[in-house]
């Protein structure tokens, strides 16, 4: 029935409004993989890229100090680039050959940052990796499977920064991206009424997630914090890889 499926979407996004809070991202990676036990695959990504509007502007004001200008922008430029085609593998390309390369590209750059970071430190310096490349490479996914942070959220665990400074800069990344693919989405009339409809279901539960999670977050030390983000992309990884769009 109607109603069950919306109770469902509306429970889904409180779990995924938490998780995204509580570590900084995960809103669109625990929608994507969740949703589709209840609709179709490539409707889900549409309404979570509808609702990532309103739901990473919260974020952002959660989140509004500590911004890292310079990397913000390059990260920004990178998407904007690389988002059209993203858009294109989006309306072309298989969903489940697109999941399965997303969380090959996930491990890859958990793998290279972390590499990145413990270099870093034996030499005493700032963390590495490129903005625009993670941003680009976000930007892509975002077109593609409405995911964009876990190449920025790979970027961004490979500097020293405190977790301030990381959830800043990463909302305010997808706070830009998610208002880019939704305009690409309306443009391509793939925003119908029921499409509005099961966003404005999913916005409002998962605010109620995100105040949570800001709650949880806070106990949580700079380690605890560092591990529990890179665990959870390399969890996201792993089930794109195995289960595909299943």
């Amino acid at each position: 029935m109607e109603w069950t499926i919306w109770i469902g979407i509306a429970a889904i996004a409180l779990t995924a409004g938490f998780i995204h809070s509580a570590i900084g991202f995960g809103f669109g990676i625990a929608a994507v993989t969740m949703l589709p036990w209840l609709i179709d695959a490539k409707h889900t990504q549409v309404i979570v890229s509808v609702a990532s509007v309103p739901v990473m502007l919260i974020a952002v004001w959660n989140y509004r100090q500590g911004a890292e200008l310079s990397n913000l922008w390059r990260a920004i430029l990178g998407a904007a680039i690389a988002m059209p085609l993203g858009f294109l593998a989006f309306v072309y390309v298989s969903t489940d050959l697109l999941v399965r390369g997303t969380g090959l590209v996930i491990l890859a750059m958990v793998w290279m940052n972390f590499r990145n970071r413990a270099k870093a430190k034996r030499q005493d310096q700032s963390g590495g990796g490129s903005a625009i490349i993670a941003g680009g490479i976000g930007g892509f996914l975002a077109g593609a499977v409405s995911i964009a942070a876990p190449p920025v959220a790979a970027f961004a665990l490979s500097q020293p920064w405190d977790q301030r400074q990381f959830k800043a800069f990463l909302n305010q990344f997808l706070f830009v991206v998610s208002v880019y693919k939704c305009g690409a989405l309306i443009v391509s009339g793939y925003v119908t009424p029921r499409v509005l409809v099961d966003a404005l279901i999913l916005a409002p539960a998962a605010w109620g997630g995100i105040q949570l999670g800001v709650l949880a977050s806070s106990k949580l030390s700079a380690k605890q914090f560092q591990v529990f983000v890179a665990v959870a992309l390399i969890l996201a990884a792993l089930n794109y890889v195995i289960r595909g769009d299943q």
